[in-house]
């Protein structure tokens, strides 16, 4: 295929402007020079691009040359025609890496696909997408979560509010209060409490917890996240924590178990990107039930091995209750305590059937009137 001529001159191929002496692009097929403005390429573009780089700059093809082959994004600004009675220069607006985002977020396509492999550009895009709507979705359920709490509250103030009313009005002896109304107020601020509490937790979905892991100074919880999903045989990124942190206030050593006793290290609180990466760790840590330090390699790791655990994070009204019907289950000779997704299930043993407890006044529904009253 015959190639164009290189020029007499060093002028624009495209403008016929005289070229300026280093910003400028010469086709690595055809010869042609053309300045910046005329093939779209921003100054700084050029010189943190191609001035930098001589191999990729003598490696350019100008957009003409593309189009022989296939269709470019880049078109030449066209060559003006003379005109004595226009006065006005048509200019083609530059494009900076920064002008290939949108306001709100959104890539454009065309202004990667000159310098990226059409295969990673598409899945750099499709990840891209995948991310936006997850993240959209995530924005969306936290709204809505927050809209019912903030209704539930209202709801609940305004029946506390009643009562107290109620409650006022007896004790001024101005008449007794119907007794089913109240008992009805109060069946439903339980039920209220109970809805809300739930919401709570449903908002630690993405969340586990590493508990009795030794606490060393200075210590980088997520990669002792890392270290433990590796050890899992789960595989994490350092993208995929978007949080970790021990949770409390820091244990002074002989104030919980006598003087002169180690502290008990804190329990590290996690927040994954996905919930399906908190439900593979948590079904790895079920099939290796016996988790200990050993071949861990972080610094300050204990020798012996100490054994550490990986479950659910619970709020502090779910992990009292927990703890409060493992207290009965084990007094009963119950076989099976456990939660999944947040929720309590107790079975007597194999072949029973498994009771969900929501709140303590199930426990004697659960376990019979024996319940009442144990492991106070």
């Amino acid at each position: 295929m015959p190639t164009k001529p290189k020029p007499a001159s060093d002028d624009c191929a495209s403008c016929k402007k005289t070229l300026p002496k280093s910003a400028f692009m010469r086709c690595s097929q055809c010869k042609a020079a053309y300045d910046l403005e005329c093939i779209n390429l921003s100054s700084q573009r050029f010189y943190s691009f191609y001035k930098l780089d001589k191999k990729r700059r003598d490696a350019w093809i100008c957009p003409e040359c593309k189009n022989k082959t296939t269709k470019s994004s880049t078109p030449i600004r066209p060559v003006l025609s003379p005109d004595p009675n226009c006065n006005i220069t048509l200019r083609v607006k530059s494009v900076t890496p920064t002008d290939a985002y949108s306001d709100d977020g959104t890539l454009h396509e065309d202004e990667l696909k000159e310098d990226v492999p059409d295969s990673e550009m598409k899945m750099f895009l499709e990840e891209m997408r995948a991310v936006r709507t997850e993240m959209s979705m995530f924005r969306s359920a936290i709204s809505d979560l927050t809209s019912t709490i903030k209704s539930l509250n209202s709801r609940l103030d305004s029946l506390e509010s009643r009562v107290d009313v109620l409650e006022a009005s007896a004790r001024a002896g101005s008449g007794e209060p119907d007794r089913s109304m109240v008992s009805k107020l109060e069946e439903t601020i339980s039920q209220l409490k109970l809805d809300i509490e739930e919401r709570e937790q449903e908002a630690l979905a993405n969340d586990i917890e590493i508990a009795s892991f030794p606490e060393t100074p200075n210590e980088n919880s997520t990669h002792i996240m890392l270290t433990v999903a590796k050890k899992l045989g789960v595989e994490l990124v350092e993208g995929d924590v978007v949080s970790a942190q021990r949770m409390g206030a820091q244990r002074v050593p002989g104030s919980t178990a006598g003087a002169g006793a180690a502290a008990r290290p804190r329990p590290i609180a996690v927040r994954l990107a996905r919930r399906s990466q908190r439900d593979a760790l948590l079904q790895a840590a079920r099939v290796r039930r016996r988790l200990t330090t050993e071949d861990i390699g972080l610094p300050g790791t204990p020798n012996p091995p100490r054994h550490f655990f990986v479950n659910e994070r619970l709020t502090r009204h779910h992990r009292q209750l927990f703890q409060r019907t493992r207290e009965v289950a084990k007094t009963l000779d119950w076989k099976y305590v456990w939660t999944r997704d947040g929720k309590i299930f107790a079975r007597q043993e194999n072949g029973k059937a498994r009771h969900r407890v929501r709140a303590e006044s199930d426990l004697p529904r659960v376990f019979g009137d024996g319940a009442v009253g144990v492991a106070k």
